[in-house]
C-alpha cells in the first residue's frame, strides 16, 4: 500500500511538472506583439527615411535569448522598414524587448500606397502592416524560430487619436461636410 502510494505521489508530482513546463514553453513560444512610435526621420523628394518599433512580449516566468532577427515590414505590399541583427540579447521573464526598424520608402514606388493610407486614417479605420522575416530564440536550451510569412498586425486603431487630431478633423468635417464627405472623412 505505502508503494502505490509512492509510486502514485511521484507519477502525480512527474505529471505536474511536465504540465507546468510545459505551459511555460507554450507561454514563451505564444508572443503578443505590438507595432508603435512609427516616426519619419527625414524626407526629400525622392525617398523618406523612417523608423517604427516591434514590442514583443515575453509572457514565460523564464527568460529567453533572443539570437538573431531579420525583419522586414510592408505597407499595402511595399515595403518600408527593417530590422536586422545578429548580436544576442537577454529578455527577462514577464517583459518585453523593443526591435528598431528603419527604412527607406521610395516616394514614386509607394505612390499607390499613400491615397489609401490617409483614406485609412481619415476615415479612423485600423492601420495594418505586414511583416515578413524571423526572430531566432533559445528557451530552456530549446532552439526556436518564429518565422513570419506577411503576418498582419495591427499599427493603430485610431491613428488621428493617437496623434491628438481627431477633434481637428471633427471641426473640419462639421464646417466642412461636403469636402469632407468627398475626402472620404466619416
Amino acid at each position: 500500500m505505502k508503494k502505490g502510494l509512492l509510486f502514485g505521489g511521484i507519477g502525480l508530482a512527474g505529471f505536474g511538472l511536465y504540465r507546468y513546463f510545459k505551459y511555460q514553453i507554450d507561454l514563451a513560444l505564444n508572443y503578443d506583439y505590438k507595432i508603435k512610435n512609427f516616426k519619419v526621420l527625414s524626407y526629400d523628394s525622392d525617398v523618406v527615411k523612417t523608423s517604427l518599433e516591434i514590442e514583443i512580449k515575453n509572457n514565460s516566468s523564464f527568460e529567453i535569448l533572443v539570437r538573431e532577427y531579420n525583419i522586414k515590414i510592408f505597407f499595402k505590399g511595399n515595403n518600408f522598414a527593417n530590422a536586422v541583427t545578429k548580436t544576442p540579447f537577454l529578455v527577462l521573464p514577464k517583459s518585453s524587448f523593443l526591435l528598431k526598424t528603419s527604412g527607406d520608402i521610395n516616394v514614386r514606388e509607394t505612390k499607390v500606397s499613400i491615397l489609401p493610407l490617409i483614406q485609412d486614417v481619415l476615415a479612423k479605420r485600423p492601420i495594418n502592416v505586414e511583416v515578413f522575416g524571423f526572430i531566432k530564440v533559445k528557451f530552456l536550451g530549446i532552439n526556436h524560430t518564429i518565422n513570419f510569412n506577411k503576418d498582419e498586425f495591427q499599427y493603430s486603431e485610431d491613428l488621428l487619436a493617437e496623434v491628438g487630431l481627431s477633434k481637428k478633423v471633427s471641426q473640419f468635417k462639421l464646417k466642412n461636410p461636403k469636402l469632407a464627405k468627398f475626402l472620404g472623412i466619416k
